[in-house]
Parts: structure tokens; C-alpha cells; sequence
């Protein structure tokens, strides 16, 4: 049974192997990547996330890349506090910097659709309330993000990182100045993969601020394999929120070669 397995793990990735026409071979990422963390509070799993870099397109005479993203609550989790949020993010072919945001969003008992119009070169952000009928105009001082084009700026753009990376983060009606720091090679463990063997990654750590922890891996993929996002609570306590990779699918045209091991067991 564990032969035929590294068999059928190996004849699916090789049917990906056809021509990818609009990402370089040195990138670490294709069209078609899947990506699937379980977010835990206090230990408890509480919901999941997934990522799709989906597909390349067109966006007011710019070629993009589309991410997409699902978050969503565990069922039990549910009854009490209902998160589903699906979005999709348009980012500059070139420049990996992101030029939309849509947010469907369900949090609580409150919903909306959000749409974000992000002029870098202005920098100014035009956020629309399509639920709410409304319209509100936003100054930045720098490059604009949200956590996961952020991630993918990194995979694309790593030597960026080498000293302080500042950006303004997109939150849901606002933007705010952050800087992130590369600390250099750590160790990590992400259960899905091996409980007891860590892998080698690269932290960036948020200077001030709630303190965002992004772990990259130090391989040629530079998976995100762990997010740690503290959500600020009443009486000034804090609760971590661990983002943990637990499912990987290579894009088009990724080679079995370029995977390391490590990772088929959140292949399956």
C-alpha cells in the first residue's frame, strides 16, 4: 500500500507537467496552487483557510494574477460565532503588487461586499460598500497589501526582505503603516507534516504593532507554513490566531523533482 501511494502521488504531479506561459521557471509558485491551513485558538481548530493562485486575466488594461481565499468557522464554532469569508485578489503581473481586493464577507452577524481599488502609483485606496451603497476615499503613504498578497510578494520578491519591509496594511476601512523584519533562519513544526521533525524557514516579524509572525520555508517552494496573527481582546489581553499549513497542490507544470519530500504527506 505505501508503494502504490508514492505511485499515485507521483503519476498526479507529472500530469501537471505542461506549459506554464506567464511565470518564470525560477518561481516557487504556478498557476493552479493550492494551499489549506487549519487556524487554531487556544489549541482548538476553529476554522480553515484555503488559497488558490487561480488563474491570470486582465484588470483596467493590466495583466494580473488572481488569488482567491476562502476563511471560514469549524462547524461547532459555528453556532456561535459564523466566519465566511471569500475573496479575490488581483495582483500586477510585473510588480505582484495587488490592484483589487473583493470581499464577501460574513462575520458574526454582520455581512457585506467590499471591493477595493488600489492606485499604487496614487497611492490612494477607493473602498465601495456594494452592500451599503457607500464610498470612502484612502490616503497611503506606501505600497498596500493584505496579509496573503503579502505572502506572495515574498515567495516572488524574497531579497525584499533582506532589511526592514515597510507597507501599509489593508484592513476592513482603513489602511495602517507596518514593518516587517526578516530574523533570519528558524526551526518550525507544523503538525500535519511531522509532529517531532521541524523544518527550516525564514521568520518575518512584525516590528510593533500586534506582532504578525510569517514563517517561510527555506526551500525553493517558500511555502507559508505557519502565520501566527494576535487578535487584540478586551482588558489589553491578546489571543494568538496559528494559521498551519495542512494541505499542499502543486500548480501546472511542477515537477515531481522540484517538490522536497518533506512535503507529500500533506499532499494526499
Amino acid at each position: 500500500m505505501q508503494r502504490l501511494k508514492w505511485v499515485f502521488i507521483g503519476v498526479l504531479i507529472l500530469c501537471l507537467r505542461v506549459p506554464q506561459p506567464a511565470l518564470s521557471g525560477d518561481d516557487p509558485f504556478r498557476i493552479g496552487e493550492q494551499l489549506r491551513y487549519s487556524i487554531y485558538a487556544l489549541g482548538i481548530k476553529v476554522g480553515y483557510q484555503t488559497l488558490e493562485f487561480s488563474t491570470a486575466g486582465e484588470l483596467n488594461n493590466s495583466e494580473v494574477y488572481i488569488l482567491k481565499g476562502l476563511s471560514k468557522s469549524a462547524g461547532f464554532l459555528s453556532i456561535f460565532y459564523r466566519l465566511n469569508d471569500n475573496w479575490t485578489i488581483f495582483m500586477e503581473k510585473d510588480s505582484f503588487l495587488p490592484l483589487r481586493v473583493e470581499k464577501d464577507w460574513q462575520e458574526g452577524r454582520d455581512e457585506g461586499y467590499y471591493r477595493y481599488e488600489i492606485d499604487q502609483q496614487s497611492r490612494k485606496v477607493t473602498l465601495y460598500n456594494v452592500s451599503g451603497g457607500t464610498v470612502k476615499s484612502i490616503d497611503s503613504k506606501n505600497s498596500v497589501f493584505d496579509l496573503f498578497s503579502l505572502v506572495y510578494y515574498y515567495r516572488k520578491n524574497t531579497e525584499a526582505f533582506n532589511d526592514v519591509f515597510t507597507f501599509d496594511f489593508l484592513e476592513a476601512r482603513s489602511v495602517q503603516t507596518v514593518h516587517f523584519q526578516n530574523e533570519g533562519t528558524v526551526r518550525v513544526t507544523v503538525p500535519r507534516i511531522s509532529e517531532r521533525r521541524s523544518i527550516r524557514a525564514q521568520k518575518l516579524q512584525q516590528i510593533g504593532g500586534v506582532g504578525i509572525e510569517i514563517y517561510m520555508a527555506d526551500d525553493n517552494l517558500k511555502l507559508p507554513l505557519k502565520i501566527v496573527a494576535p487578535s487584540k481582546l478586551p482588558k489589553g489581553k491578546v489571543l494568538d490566531i496559528i494559521f498551519y499549513l495542512d494541505r499542499y497542490y502543486p500548480g501546472e507544470g511542477t515537477s515531481i523533482e522540484d517538490i522536497p519530500r518533506v512535503y507529500i504527506p500533506i499532499m494526499r
